[in-house]
């Protein structure tokens, strides 16, 4: 695109020397990563300011900035620099995104949800792959009103299908999501207690993952879990029609069977056709019927398709097993909240082991008020399952602790430290070859550093 089309598009001002022409490939919002040719857009956020990364962003080889017109350059910040003013850069990004996406013919369909939204991205970007050329899906979790627009501009001409994740933590941000993403298939994984600091309760966080249904078109497919009854109740509510996918309840897509594989995970035989899900969990098979529900949906079949040869990649740290110096972990430390913690202790069970099994798990962060009771709910799940030593991190976590007592696990199978500070040393040199460990918490809490720590020869 052309400086000036960028300028007209955004109601900016260009501004630098013989400018008309210049152009750029691509769109960043971190100096770090910036790739030649394209341009810079610098964000002021809470805690970093895009315009102190201008002449980084430039020396990396951006081919133009866009500030906003009250921020001044830096003083190093040729005046050759092909820069474009604008009133607000992040909301120029969105415009700009906003006409990207309304250039691009691809089919999108749009994934939310409380839990699995990357994996079961990833697992539709691998089925779809199968049965159609120029699949895109959104990179990492690039998924809120920063990262969306990112992976729109990743779509290009030659896309056909593009998966894109869509995630929020507050109210307001779904309707701009939709407004910006408009996607041609709406894909709901379920719906639980996350980001309860800012939508208070579960209803609500349905509600507000359910605006992306109200403000797509009517023709719209939608969605959604069968398994999740709450999901079912408030989709209802809307008068769309639905696709459902489930595994307990009766669903247009479930499996016919589903058998344990050696290596880990599981075969999954959807409408005659086998499927290798190398994730460990049944909240994974429930992920593979929902991206096949949404391929079905847009009317591909696997007619003439080996499927049970599909290798489906998958996002780090989203409870794969990896061995570490002797030590095998179930690292599923992306993140948390109560329903995917109890998920995994559930998959994390059903591994087999000649060794101690070990549960490393951390606070599940912005859960509001209810945060200790939630804790406590883990704590009682905790204690519903087998294993030899739970290390328990975090102040909230003490509420895992104290409930897993309470509900019968022996006190000296229990550890716990308010503070992951000396935390994580102290349970790397506990750990010894051959243990079985899980290890979940959410992201702030940083839990994947013990496993860094024994990939380095620390643990005992």
């Amino acid at each position: 695109m052309r400086f000036d089309q960028l300028a007209e598009m955004t109601d900016g001002t260009l501004a630098g020397k013989n400018v008309s022409e210049h152009s750029f490939t691509g769109v960043s919002i971190d100096s770090r990563t910036i790739r030649q040719g394209e341009l810079f857009v610098a964000i002021r956020g809470d805690r970093v300011d895009g315009h102190d990364y201008l002449a980084n962003a430039l020396k990396r080889g951006a081919a133009g900035v866009m500030v906003e017109r009250r921020c001044s350059l830096a003083p190093n910040v040729s005046s050759d620099t092909t820069v474009v003013l604008v009133t607000d850069s992040h909301e120029a990004m969105l415009s700009l995104a906003a006409r990207w996406r309304d250039r691009c013919p691809a089919k999108v369909i749009g994934v939310t949800g409380s839990n699995g939204k990357t994996t079961t991205k990833e697992l539709a970007f691998g089925l779809l792959n199968a049965v159609e050329k120029g699949v895109y899906r959104s990179p990492g979790n690039f998924n809120n009103l920063y990262g969306a627009p990112l992976s729109i501009f990743g779509i290009d001409e030659t896309t056909r299908v593009a998966i894109l994740e869509l995630g929020i933590s507050t109210k307001d941000e779904m309707p701009k999501l939709a407004k910006l993403v408009h996607p041609d298939l709406i894909l709901i994984t379920n719906v639980g207690p996350s980001h309860l600091e800012f939508f208070g309760t579960v209803e609500a966080v349905a509600h507000a993952k359910l605006e992306l249904v109200r403000q797509a078109a009517p023709d719209v497919p939608v969605v959604i879990n069968a398994d999740d009854a709450l999901l079912v109740r408030e989709a209802k509510k809307l008068k769309r029609p639905l696709v459902t996918f489930g595994i307990n309840a009766p669903a247009d897509f479930d499996p016919e069977r589903i058998s344990p594989l050696s290596s880990g995970g599981s075969e999954v035989t959807i409408r005659g056709k086998q499927f290798r899900v190398p994730l460990i969990g049944m909240h994974h098979v429930s992920n593979l019927l929902a991206a096949y529900a949404a391929t079905a949906t847009l009317g591909y079949d696997f007619e003439s398709i080996d499927t049970s040869a599909i290798a489906f990649t998958t996002a780090p740290m989203r409870g794969q097993l990896v061995e570490k110096n002797g030590i095998t972990f179930f690292n599923d430390t992306y993140n948390a909240n109560p329903e995917s913690v109890k998920a995994s202790l559930e998959a994390f069970s059903q591994i087999p082991t000649r060794g101690r099994r070990i549960i490393i798990l951390g606070d599940m962060l912005e859960l509001g008020e209810s945060a200790a009771a939630l804790h406590a709910q883990i704590g009682k799940a905790l204690a519903a399952h087998q294993f030899d030593q739970a290390y328990l991190v975090g102040k909230l976590a003490g509420s895992i602790a104290a409930q897993a007592v309470a509900s019968g696990v022996a006190e000296n199978k229990v550890w716990h430290s308010p503070s992951r500070i000396g935390a994580v040393e102290a349970i790397v040199r506990r750990l010894q070859k051959g243990d079985l460990v899980m290890v979940k918490a959410s992201r702030g809490v940083g839990l994947e550093a013990i496993i860094d720590s024994v990939e380095r020869g620390e643990s005992g």
